[in-house]
């Protein structure tokens, strides 16, 4: 009670913040405004200025707000409209959008794991998952490059199959190899597929010798295709894209060159030479036959030249017994006229 000209007045009771604050041991500090700041109690283990808001108030009557520690890029809120006020206690006001800061915000969770098996073995992969878990040596590559950047090119279940018989027939070096040729260590969204080409390095490039083992991406008709020289396969599904991770179904086995022929080499192999058209034998008059142009033995014996000669031969041969029969009987008529003429 406080008595004034001899009355009592009741004593006015302060408000409760108030008289909690004037009863505790650790004075609690009010928000103050000191140009443009408001300082405001902390509670809890906040760092730096976590927690502090800057207030600031334009001409015109705009006033914005915006975290203390926000990054350059953050820009303020602006304030809309007062919801409700209880004075000594609190006040809801309306901004146009969500202040926050950094420091109070929760932890992100990492992300999970990836089983690289499991995943392959629900999406298309079945069968090349199996191949990978056999080969211990391809599962550690692969499976150690998945979290830095890593793509893979998974062959559906059927190319898987249609392949096999190669497959078993490889070495256990080829068999790691080829594997591993279907993983490149960089991350290729569907995107950068589509939009470049060019040679692809892969595992297999850096973890055999002395070893090509790569192979040109491309797109044909929205289609990415790759070309080993010795298959062609194409993209058909996509597993996963998210990075750093990229793992695509594909139509065929991929089959380096460095393990199988290449259909390339076969197209660029020499043809034999085709047979030259046969000279046929040109037969000539053999009076017509000069010195330089005669014919050879063989010509002369079996040729038209020979024949005719042959031919005069035997006339020759049979017109001289007639000769001889008509200067015979020419002597006897002569000798027959002379004696009688005596």
């Amino acid at each position: 009670m406080t008595m004034t000209d001899g009355r009592l007045l009741p004593r006015r009771r302060r408000p409760p913040r108030a008289r909690e604050a004037a009863t505790s041991t650790t004075p609690r500090r009010r928000c103050p405004l000191t140009r443009q700041r408001l300082s405001c109690d902390r509670s809890g283990f906040a760092p730096g200025m976590a927690g502090y808001v800057n207030i600031t108030q334009h001409r015109g009557g705009k006033v914005t707000f915006i975290v203390d520690d926000a990054a350059d890029s953050v820009k303020p809120v602006t304030f809309v409209k007062q919801i409700e006020s209880h004075r000594y206690d609190y006040s809801v006001l309306q901004v146009s959008s969500v202040l926050s800061s950094p420091e109070a915000e929760a932890p992100v969770a990492p992300p999970a794991p990836v089983n690289l098996t499991e995943l392959l073995s629900k999406k298309y992969c079945k069968s090349f998952a199996g191949l990978l878990a056999a080969d211990a040596k391809a599962f550690d590559i692969i499976n150690g490059t998945k979290d830095t950047a890593l793509t893979l090119f998974c062959p559906v279940d059927a190319a898987v199959d249609a392949f096999m018989p190669k497959f078993k027939n490889l070495t256990a070096k080829a068999k790691t190899a080829i594997l591993l040729y279907h993983a490149v260590p960089d991350y290729y969204s569907m995107q950068f597929l589509k939009s470049n080409k060019g040679k692809v390095n892969t595992l297999a490039t850096t973890s055999v010798a002395k070893k090509d083992y790569t192979y040109e991406a491309q797109t044909e008709a929205d289609t990415v295709t790759l070309d080993t020289t010795v298959t062609t396969s194409t993209v058909q599904a996509t597993v996963r894209d998210d990075d750093p991770l990229a793992i695509y179904a594909i139509s065929k086995f991929l089959q380096p060159k460095e393990l199988f022929k290449s259909k390339k080499s076969e197209d660029l192999a020499p043809a034999p030479a085709p047979e030259g058209p046969k000279k046929k034998k040109t037969r000539k008059k053999p009076g017509s036959t000069s010195a330089a142009e005669a014919p050879s033995d063989d010509e002369a014996a079996d040729g038209p030249a020979a024949d005719a000669s042959a031919d005069d031969a035997a006339d020759k041969a049979g017109a001289a017994p007639s000769l001889l029969a008509r200067w015979v009987t020419a002597v006897a008529t002569a000798t027959a006229a002379m004696a009688l003429a005596a």
